[in-house]
């Protein structure tokens, strides 16, 4: 049984209430030592040895990451057959942003089939929603709570009464899978960010040949997305002594609003940039549009996978690959890691892939279809692991 719902009334822009945009810039080069430098000292030639390897080593990490991944069982079999009934609340950060939607889609499907009662919140971008949505949940004994999006670091008055209730939380994509749990949450259901934003820069180093200007967009605001910047830094760092980047932060309740013009600002006063990276997919929306309309020959990076900017992808459209990890897939395995957790065994890592989307992988795919993008064998995998098959 479904049951859904919103709370709160509070606006919602692609999901999350943010701070005002933040308007810091730093220009470095990934030669110096800090990554708050703005030194332009010199760097190896694109052809020197050091260079080269890089090169390779980044070409090697794409063509790996453009394959199609297979299911690895995250851990011992799980008998959900002794769960069947259990109430479980589902909630996300909100329903407007499509991955989140997709991967509270993906819980929902392998609820049912683990007979569970799932009651469905959206919290609707607002931070207050999500603690009082799970404050609700303690209040109607919940057995469990997986947290999609919504993050239980802003929520750790309530985390503190599911805990002292005893009912486990499982947050679904809010942090770096190696993150340090916050008290009362049983395990992540996540990925490495930090790899993720190696995928992004791999790319751009193999198909520059080692030679890139690039604007980088964070997000502070979320914990993994800071991990995931850090990511493509290091890897710039270690494979690309030529590389050069921007680095500018920003923040989700401003992007209508103030990206689009920042983009532009940026790509006029650095012409040299010939890379952008977006921390994730829903900065590209905006990013991109900017870049047709004053004409930027650079060429887009981003992350997350989302069906409209694959469809940028497939048409080399401005935006030429993507690195993402599949939604509903992700949902499944929050299933899973909760089934864990009211059975009182121990936590695992979800093995949640990455894949890198580019036109060739993606050539008469229907990108909204996860099944094509990602193969369908997660799913019979996880009703076996679960004694339903």
């Amino acid at each position: 049984m479904l049951k859904t719902r919103r709370i709160g009334s509070g606006s919602r822009m692609h999901g999350w209430v943010a701070p005002a945009f933040t308007a810091l810039t730093l220009a470095v080069t990934l030669a110096a030592s800090s990554c708050g430098s703005s030194s332009s000292g010199s760097s190896s030639a694109s052809s020197s040895p050091s260079s080269v390897k890089g090169v390779a080593q980044a070409t090697a990490a794409v063509a790996a990451a453009e394959k199609m991944p297979a299911f690895t069982a995250p851990g011992a079999p799980v008998d959900m057959a002794k769960l069947r009934g259990k109430s479980v609340w589902i909630i996300t950060s909100s329903l407007a942003i499509p991955f989140v939607a997709s991967i509270a889609h993906g819980a929902q499907q392998a609820a049912q089939v683990a007979g569970w009662n799932v009651h469905l919140v959206d919290g609707q971008g607002v931070v207050s929603n999500w603690s009082k949505a799970l404050e609700e949940a303690v209040a109607e004994h919940a057995a469990g709570v997986i947290s999609i999006a919504a993050s239980p670091e802003v929520m750790k008055s309530a985390m503190a009464q599911a805990r002292a209730a005893g009912i486990p939380v499982v947050d679904v994509l809010t942090a770096d899978q190696s993150s340090p749990l916050v008290a009362g949450t049983f395990a992540h259901v996540s990925i490495s960010f930090y790899h993720s934003g190696q995928l992004q820069a791999d790319y751009v180093i193999a198909h520059s040949n080692g030679n890139a200007h690039v604007l980088m967009f964070g997000d502070n605001e979320f914990p993994g997305e800071v991990t995931r910047i850090q990511g493509m830094e290091q890897q710039f760092r270690s494979l690309c002594p030529k590389c050069t980047y921007t680095f500018q932060d920003t923040q989700v309740g401003s992007l209508t609003t103030a990206l689009p013009g920042l983009t532009q600002t940026l790509l006029r006063r650095s012409p040299d940039i010939n890379w952008v990276l977006p921390t994730y997919d829903a900065q590209a929306l905006y990013i991109v549009p900017a870049m047709k309309s004053m004409g930027s020959s650079a060429k887009v990076v981003s992350s997350d996978a989302v069906p409209s900017n694959l469809d940028w992808v497939a048409a080399q459209n401005v935006e030429i690959a993507d690195v993402g990890e599949p939604d509903v897939w992700s949902g499944w395995a929050a299933v899973d890691e909760m089934g864990r957790a009211l059975l009182k065994m121990a936590p695992v890592n979800p093995n949640i892939p990455l894949r890198t989307f580019v036109p060739t992988n993606l050539s008469g795919l229907s990108t909204s279809n996860e099944d094509q993008l990602w193969g369908g064998s997660y799913v019979n995998a996880y009703k076996h692991l679960w004694g339903l098959g």
